[in-house]
């Protein structure tokens, strides 16, 4: 086990209200990261006692891990899952009895989930202790939580884009528990209880916030390719602006570089690459654990020599039970590699060069795509994709599942920017023609 992921000692400390008493400590949830027997990654979500919760495991298990999502992504699934079993408990509601039950849960009680979910973590935290209080055994709603009554500048709700994530998440395991709830052959259908169960999904979804547009939905714009020229010269190796001190280190941190320009590829999935996953000769890359989609990845030739480079000088020289598990990038020890050690290395480039904030590791997706873009519209007409091809093509290489929207707001922002430029030359042309007048 390689420990604790993610620890929520006050977050996740939904009781199971059998009775209400001063004496009642609050047991703790976490959820817990590590390597399975299948190689790969997994979280659980556990009590205090380290007992997971039967339901919304085998739905993350289910629903995301066996499909190959990223732990990232079931980490924040199972966060969600763990604020509706937090509200159960403030109601007195035993969530796994209820998600078992026919009856399911109500319409009523779906929009008070919804609610809660909205909530931040210290105003959860408070509806909860209101709701523990000797005797209470009414629904207490935020305004009561309030100290006095008198509204405080404290910040309770949180933004609309993550209390919709939280409340579709939540209403897509109360989808997978309804779906389970099938009589058996020798029953009779009760098509009120189901039809009942639906209502109160339905409840639930009808609660998203809409999240405001930004910038006419258009996705973040990457890097200049002057700032990029910048940023390649410090990750060379030998560089005089390269901030890493060991040879390890600079070759090391030049293929991530290279691999996070060339293919989009996310952090999250860098760091599970092994060194069998990247063909040399073949110069491709295998992305074995996706936040949402496996694939394979076209790399350069350089970067397929960078890779030979860096194994046989550098990782092959780990002591060899160091580096048994096999992934590609490790601490110079032969630890695996994570997601925080990823962002250091692009922090302390951006230190040393007194680069702008900008400069990620995301920063270079989003670069990728704005290349990408750009490649398209400077082949000739005849070798250029149909928008659909295209759409498809993005979608594959970047990861993205078939129903994502993401290649939809890249294609609006680079269509925005040609627009752009075309006004700014008529623009120009039109002021052109006026000076050549009034001379």
């Amino acid at each position: 086990m390689e420990g604790l992921l993610l620890v929520y000692p006050s977050l996740y400390s939904p009781p199971y209200l059998a009775h209400r008493s001063e004496s009642y400590t609050l047991p703790s949830y976490s959820i817990r990261s590590f390597t399975a027997s299948d190689d790969l990654p997994m979280a659980v979500l556990v009590d205090q006692e380290g007992r997971p919760p039967f339901l919304p495991n085998v739905y993350a298990t289910l629903r995301y891990r066996d499909v190959g999502f990223a732990l990232t992504t079931i980490d924040k699934v199972l966060r969600a899952l763990g604020m509706a079993y937090l509200w159960a408990a403030s109601r007195n509601i035993d969530l796994e009895v209820e998600l078992h039950s026919v009856s399911f849960l109500s319409v009523e009680q779906c929009e008070d989930l919804a609610f809660f979910l909205r909530l931040d973590r210290a105003a959860q935290d408070r509806l909860v202790e209101a709701s523990l209080k000797v005797g209470s055994n009414k629904v207490v709603r935020l305004e009561q939580v309030r100290s006095g009554g008198t509204p405080t500048p404290e910040r309770t709700l949180i933004s609309a884009v993550e209390g919709g994530y939280r409340i579709r998440t939540v209403a897509n395991f109360l989808q997978f528990n309804h779906e389970r709830i099938v009589p058996k052959a020798s029953q009779k259908p009760r098509k009120d209880l189901a039809k009942a169960r639906e209502n109160a999904i339905s409840a639930l979804r009808a609660q998203e916030p809409r999240a405001k547009p930004s910038d006419e939905g258009d996705a973040p714009e990457g890097l200049s390719e002057e700032l990029m020229t910048v940023i390649e010269a410090a990750f060379e190796p030998g560089s005089a602006t390269n901030p890493f001190q060991s040879s390890f280190h600079q070759y090391r941190n030049n293929l991530m570089y290279r691999i996070f320009t060339e293919t989009a590829i996310r952090r999250s999935e860098l760091r599970y690459i092994k060194v069998e996953d990247i063909a040399h000769a073949a110069r491709r890359v295998k992305v074995r654990v996706s936040k949402t989609i496996a694939r394979t990845l076209p790399i350069s030739e350089q970067t397929a020599y960078d890779f030979h480079e860096f194994v046989m000088k550098h990782w092959a020289k780990i002591p060899s039970k160091s580096r048994r598990h096999g992934y590609l990038f490790t601490t110079a020890k032969g630890d695996h590699l994570s997601v925080e050690a990823i962002n250091l290395a692009f922090r302390e480039l951006r230190r040393k060069n007194q680069l702008p904030e900008s400069i990620a590791p995301h920063a270079m997706r989003r670069t990728w795509n704005d290349r990408f873009s750009r490649k398209i519209d400077s082949l000739p007409p005849e070798k250029r994709m149909r928008p659909e091809e295209e759409a498809q093509t993005r979608k594959r290489l970047n990861g993205w599942s078939k129903k994502s929207k993401m290649e939809e707001c890249y294609s609006r922002r680079h269509i925005r920017e040609k627009a752009d430029r075309i006004a700014e030359d008529l623009a120009n042309d039109l002021r052109t023609k006026k000076d050549d007048v009034e001379q």
